[in-house]
């Protein structure tokens, strides 16, 4: 039999990973825009929450070296002790062991340089024309150091280490002591030498006349002046003096050898000498990935070193560590403060990132299934030829993957540059200085938010590949019939995702009223756990209403295509009926742009809130353009004419002076303070800044009620004061027009008529929020005419008041503005602080925790609201497309191009309008909702010179009042241009082409 010459059947390759891939890339030839978009939408969300975290430390760490660098003791640390034994090697070895703890403790955090001073007790002092109880107390410094902090008059400054002890002093000190360059002057100091305590007297030279630069931070307030004698008042006794550290360590030395003291080091009885250490902190390498170890590390050398924890224990007491970078008995530190300050922004910061970037999946997810019904035929061919369904799925995974991995590598880099180029555009160029924190090689800030990147990018592919499941396996009849008539619902209606979005809402929405009215915690605590709450609770709610209206969204077709269909016109029953069958793409384009939209609204509307926030807080801490405490008092002159010479400096308007100081409630047994402003009524209505919020009485018809009860002659005790008193106080003292009450002032009791109550008086924090610190009491106040307390409080008992207190109101011209900063600053004019309501504005507007939450909502919002039009018009445009064959056939059946173009019309027109309508509806309910919670405006902490608590309260005082921009006017009208423009554009497209034209335009 002759062998048969037929070939074996050939095996077919088990592996399914080369077909996909090819067949993945084969469709890539057909299929490149879709994929672009879907590709741009996964870039998107790779490189906004790789941007968001990268911009958001840049901005924080320069917060962080805005409070270090506040003032020059911001970010110095002192270290202080008290010693009765004294000698250059107890001095070698105290400051080997403070650097020792230093460095083990914040070495990285350090500079190297250290400035190191002795300071003694005021000594007795012989000079030839001292007189009996003068003292001298000697400052010890590195004369290499103190050079840059001194001019000298005449003479030098003291040798690092001479033979005897040099001294430079002040000009008034060598006035009152009658001695010059190359006088001599002896101190008195006591040792216990071998027996007995002797007394020893330590010759001094003076060697340089100098003077101290004004306000320098190296002295730490220490100016080497005498105190000024008042008026006839006799001359100073106490004096002091600048040595060299180490002259003065060889000066007790020597005394020590007189005294043949024994090996151990001398004793000074009674008179201790204080060694100090300022060590600083380093801000140009400290950012915000380092807060929480920089205060742990604080607080870890503050308990080492405060304990007395150290081996030169036995010889050191007192141990002090010291600086505002440090708590105290006051309170937190400013580090704990800005700390708790990022907890209150960063929270929302996330919650709205992750908003952002589920808006942009869902683009993605849209684009996926966009990108599947684009290529329903060519599936079900696939099918029909053998394919099976999960080389199909992997052939769309493997593109899937391929985007994620693109958008995985460029994200990041591309995020660094995004970071640079918004912190360049919306920080100063003070703050700029963080972006070393991302400069250099980029591989490493990359890797950085590696993590960040993935994550998104595995989100990404999930949102792809949950779209892509069920249509992958479905064939062309099943996905026609599906377009023509909806037979599955949706997942999230089968899962009732309205219903458990209700839920979670409801939920935060109990919780975060339980926290916020409850008591349970401190004000600055229900801040940080209430705002998250408050932002979630409101998403979920606008979630749960827009999938709610969404499910009953076909419905509602019906019902009004019923309706139309009563009427003349066929183009609005035919649409409605057509969207009530296959409501599928609407229901997805409907829910795109309605989420983008409200997101926008809630955006624009919190910024321009946020902004008008902070001009009312600016506005009630100043209480007016300028404003602050006198130097200079005068107790003679009327207040009215104390005030003249400041309104005479250029660009002032109005001025008035008045009295600010605190009182005692007399008639209830707890402690209650009162704010007492006392203000020249005659000038205050013109000068002031008063709004509505504080009350609803203008600031005119207050003074003029004040000023109607003047009384023109001297008042008696029993005459009463009228004020004007906060709500806070008039609830505290239940009181009613009319009513007297008793408070302490300069400890005299004054009676008062409260005539009128108001909500706020500006400049006193009266919030109804007490503040972080456990000590501080919520203060009320009252506002009275200053012509008519001063009397009153004369005549109780003879102890008068003078005019401390000034409010200014001033030109906006910049030059005029220059004027009367530098009238405020210096001069007889000068006061001792100055509110500038403006430069207060300029530097909460700058503050670089307010920059990055306002710049995350903005780009944010431009990128969900481009996506979702370009999501929306990609949707409208394919679907017009895929029914081009309909409309074709109706173009055979008689029906106008007209009328084919009004059924696409109206079908586009309810879909737009319907999502821009839920969008402005559920925009205002997240900013009713989510902004009053929200705004965090307040003055920081390094800008205030009120107590933590005080800073804290007064970002409650004022109630946040929403605030419509013109800008969401503009969105939403522009909104409507585009839809309705694209609108215009598919009708007409889709009515023109004929049969002939449609089959080869649906090919290709």
């Amino acid at each position: 039999m002759a062998q048969s010459t037929a070939s074996p059947p050939r095996q077919q390759s088990r592996s399914a990973v080369p077909s996909t891939i090819t067949l993945a890339v084969w469709r890539v030839r057909q299929t490149w825009r879709l994929l672009l978009l879907a590709g741009v939408g996964i870039l998107a969300a790779v490189v906004l929450v790789c941007t968001v975290p990268l911009y958001s430390a840049v901005s924080l760490t320069a917060g962080l070296r805005g409070v270090l660098n506040a003032t020059p003791q911001s970010s110095e640390i002192g270290l202080q002790f008290s010693t009765l034994f004294l000698s250059s090697d107890i001095v070698a070895r105290a400051d080997q062991e403070v650097n020792r703890v230093m460095q083990q403790q914040l070495g990285v955090y350090l500079q190297k340089k250290t400035n190191f001073f002795i300071k003694t007790q005021q000594l007795p002092l012989d000079a030839p024309a001292s007189i009996y109880g003068d003292s001298m107390g000697l400052t010890g410094a590195s004369m290499q150091d103190a050079a840059q902090h001194v001019r000298i008059l005449r003479g030098r400054l003291p040798l690092p280490l001479s033979d005897t002890l040099e001294i430079a002093i002040s000009e008034p000190t060598a006035k009152y002591l009658k001695m010059d360059v190359g006088s001599t002057l002896t101190l008195s100091q006591f040792f216990f030498g071998p027996v007995n305590p002797s007394q020893v007297e330590i010759p001094m030279h003076i060697v340089g006349i100098m003077a101290v630069i004004s306000n320098d931070p190296f002295w730490h307030g220490q100016n080497f002046e005498p105190p000024e004698p008042g008026p006839g008042g006799p001359p100073p006794t106490n004096f002091s003096a600048l040595m060299s550290n180490d002259s003065y360590l060889a000066a007790l030395h020597q005394a020590a050898v007189e005294l043949k003291s024994p090996t151990t080091p001398p004793f000074e009885a009674g008179e201790t000498v204080a060694l100090i250490w300022y060590y600083h902190l380093n801000p140009a390498q400290i950012d915000i990935s380092q807060l929480d170890d920089l205060v742990s590390r604080l607080q870890a050398a503050q308990r080492q070193i405060g304990s007395g924890n150290i081996s030169s224990s036995s010889i050191f007491r007192d141990p002090q560590i010291f600086g505002l970078a440090l708590p105290d008995a006051h309170g937190s530190s400013t580090l704990e403060r800005f700390q708790a300050r990022i907890s209150v922004v960063n929270v929302p910061v996330t919650i709205l990132l992750f908003q952002v970037v589920g808006l942009i999946l869902f683009f993605v997810g849209m684009m996926a299934g966009l990108l599947i019904e684009r290529q329903a035929e060519v599936i079900a061919l696939l099918r029909s030829r053998g394919a099976k369904r999960r080389q199909v799925f992997g052939s769309f995974a493997f593109q899937s993957v391929g985007l994620a991995l693109i958008a995985f590598i460029a994200g990041p880099l591309l995020a660094i540059l995004a970071a640079r180029a918004l912190v360049q555009q919306t920080l100063s160029p003070t703050d700029q200085q963080a972006l070393n924190i991302i400069s250099g090689d980029p591989l490493p800030v990359a890797l950085r938010v590696g993590w960040f990147a993935l994550a998104a990018a595995f989100a990404a592919v999930l949102a792809m590949l949950f779209a892509i499941r069920g249509s992958a396996s479905r064939d062309v009849l099943e996905m026609r019939r599906e377009s023509a008539r909806a037979t599955r619902r949706p997942l999230w209606q089968r899962v009732y995702l309205d219903m458990a979005a209700v839920i979670v809402a409801l939920t935060g929405f109990a919780f975060s009223l339980y926290i916020t009215h409850s008591g349970v915690l401190d004000a600055e605590s229900s801040l940080v756990i209430s705002a998250p709450l408050a932002l979630v609770a409101p998403i979920f709610l606008v979630i749960a209403g827009i999938l709610l209206f969404l499910r009953f969204f076909p419905t509602l077709l019906r019902l009004f295509s019923r309706i139309a269909s009563r009427r003349a016109g066929a183009a609005p029953m035919l649409a409605m009926a057509q969207m009530a069958r296959a409501p599928r793409q609407a229901v997805r384009m409907i829910l795109l742009l309605a989420l983008a939209s409200s997101f926008a609204s809630f955006a624009l509307v919190f910024i321009a809130s946020e902004s008008s926030h902070i001009q009312k807080i600016a506005a009630y801490e100043t209480g007016a353009d300028f404003s602050g405490p006198v130097l200079s008092q005068n107790f003679s002159d009327p207040v009215g004419k104390q005030a003249i010479p400041y309104r005479k400096i250029p660009g002032v308007l109005s001025a008035t002076l008045g009295y600010a100081g605190d009182a005692s409630l007399e008639q209830t047994s707890q402690t209650f303070p009162i704010r007492v402003r006392a203000v020249d009524a005659s000038t205050f209505a013109q000068t002031a800044i008063w709004t509505d919020e504080d009350s609803s009485q203008s600031l005119s018809s207050l003074m003029n009620q004040l000023v109607a009860k003047r009384r023109p002659t001297t008042l008696v005790q029993a005459d009463p004061v009228p004020a004007i008193v906060d709500a806070l106080a008039w609830k505290t003292l239940n009181l009613s027009v009319g009513a007297p009450f008793v408070l302490n002032i300069a400890n005299t009791n004054v009676v008062f008529e409260a005539i009128a109550e108001v909500e706020h008086i500006p400049t006193i924090n009266d919030s109804l929020v007490s503040g972080p610190s456990s000590d501080f009491t919520v203060p009320g106040g009252i506002l009275t005419d200053y012509q008519t307390m001063a009397p009153a409080l004369q005549s109780d008992s003879g102890t008068g008041i003078t005019p401390n207190y000034l409010w200014l109101r001033t030109s906006d011209d910049p030059a005029l503005l220059a004027k009367v900063r530098k009238a405020l600053s210096q001069g007889p004019l000068a006061l001792q602080s100055i509110n500038d309501r403006r430069a207060m504005i300029a530097g909460l507007e700058k503050d670089p925790l307010y920059i990055a939450l306002i710049n995350v909502l903005a780009l944010g919002t431009a990128t969900t609201v481009l996506l979702a039009l370009v999501g929306n018009l990609i949707a409208s445009w394919l679907s017009a497309r895929a029914r081009l064959i309909n409309f074709a056939l109706l173009r055979a059946l008689g029906s106008a191009p007209r009328q084919i173009a009004r059924v696409l019309t109206w079908e586009q027109t309810i879909v737009y309008s319907t999502a821009i309508a839920l969008g402005a509806f559920f925009g205002a309910l997240l900013a009713a909702t989510i902004v009053p919670a929200l705004i965090f405006t307040g003055l920081p902490d390094y800008t205030s010179d009120t107590s933590s608590g005080e800073f804290f309260a007064i970002q409650h005082v004022l109630s946040t009042q929403m605030v419509i921009p013109l800008s969401l006017v503009i969105i939403f009208v522009a909104l409507v241009v585009i839809c309705a423009v694209a609108i215009g554009m598919m009708a007409r497209v889709a009515s023109r082409p004929s049969i002939s034209q449609t089959l080869r335009l649906n090919d290709d």
